[in-house]
Parts: C-alpha cells; structure tokens; sequence
C-alpha cells in the first residue's frame, strides 16, 4: 500500500508519510507520557560519557536526553532518512553535542564498546531480527554499561492502552479507532513478556529482566554488559 509500507510488512522501513505522522501524532504522547519518564529512571544516566539512541525517529528522547546532561555525547540512529533528517534540525538549537546518523539496529556502525548507554524506544518490534539487534546493542556497550528496551506490549491491559491513546495529538472521537489501531496493529504485532525474556538467552548480561511498566501497555528489557 503506497505511504504505508508498516502494514504490509511491519518490519519494512516507514515511508515518507509514515515517517511525517509518527513525528506529529505519535511521538509527542509517548515521550510526554508516564511511561517514558518511568522508563528513564530505570537506571542512572552517566552526566558523562556517550549514549546511543537506536531507532531514535525524530530524535525527540536523544535531544531530552542532550539538554538533560550537557555534557553526554549523544548518538542517534534511525533507518528513515527523513526521520534523521528531521531530528538533525531538531537538534540544531544544541550546536552539535547530539548527533544523528542514518543506519540500520541489525548492523550499528560504530565499534565495539564504544557506549555507556544504549537504549531504544518503540523500535524493537519494526526490526526484522531483534535477537540480532540486541547483539548488536550489546556489542557497542562497555562493560558495565547499561542496556534499555521500551516497547509495545503485546499482552497490555485495555485500560493501560486507552490511557495511552488519549494522549495521541487527535479528536476525542478518534480515541476509539486510535485505540483500536494500537490494540491490533501496534501491540498486535509486537512482542509479549515471553518473547523479549527469549531474546536475552545467551547475551552477556548481568542483572537482566523483563517486566511490565506499571500502567503502561509497554514492557522493559533492561540489563548491564558483563564485566
């Protein structure tokens, strides 16, 4: 279907439009929701050092992240080239301390042990294999360093997803088809708890864990590279 590549194969890169309505809709709910603070506070963020942004669209939690702790060295990465496009303008006002690269999570360019933080939000569920994207997530982190997963849960309670939607940049009379398309295509085509603690077997992780985000229909993958 042409302008939306995600519902035919929802491992295909977003088109253009796709790209534009995830920018506008979508990603101001989920990056001012609870969820997403939740979220940042699994770990302690290094006010030094270099993070990684992997699947970061318009860059909004790579630039919170920036102006947060002006003295990280932040990276994001997306396979949209109008995504990158739009979070490197987005990101002007920073004069360069966050930067954005065009590039595929199964194939990071950048050495190995390279960050301190590796995180992603919302992406996991578009990679075509995310057991290989987690190894390559945990490839660029330094020992010690801590990996972080936000994602759709498949499994999510109704309430916690409704609760979500109503944030969406949209007409109150949409909240029901939005719901609708978050149940059966978002969460839908994702993954469940089971799933993601499936693709943590063999990585060399310390203290990893799966668990549901309270009052959220997400889940979170969270762990630190062995030392």
């Amino acid at each position: 279907m042409r302008g939306l590549s995600t519902l035919s194969s929802f491992d295909a890169p977003y088109s253009a439009f796709e790209s534009f309505v995830y920018d506008a809709l979508l990603a101001p709910a989920l990056y001012k929701s609870p969820s997403f603070h939740s979220f940042e506070k699994l770990v302690e963020i290094p006010d030094r050092g270099r993070v990684l942004d992997v699947g970061c669209g318009g860059g909004h939690a790579a630039i919170h992240l920036a102006k947060r702790k002006p003295m990280l060295d932040v990276v994001g990465l997306d396979l949209s080239p109008e995504q990158v496009s739009r979070a490197r303008r987005r990101a002007t006002e920073l004069g360069g301390r966050v930067s954005f690269v065009e590039g595929s999570a199964l194939e990071l360019p950048f050495d190995d042990a390279c960050f301190d933080l590796v995180y992603s939000v919302a992406s996991i569920k578009h990679w075509p294999d995310p057991a290989r994207g987690l190894r390559e997530c945990v490839r660029v982190l330094r020992p010690g360093g801590w990996l972080l997963v936000l994602e759709a849960d498949r499994g999510c309670r109704q309430d916690d997803a409704a609760e979500f939607v109503r944030g969406f940049r949209l007409p109150r009379v949409l909240w029901p088809a939005s719901l609708a398309f978050f149940r059966v295509i978002v969460a839908g085509r994702s993954l469940d708890i089971e799933d993601a603690r499936a693709l943590l077997v063999g990585l060399p992780l310390e203290d990893a864990t799966v668990r549901r985000l309270e009052g959220a229909p997400a889940f979170v993958i969270k762990g630190r590279r062995a030392t």
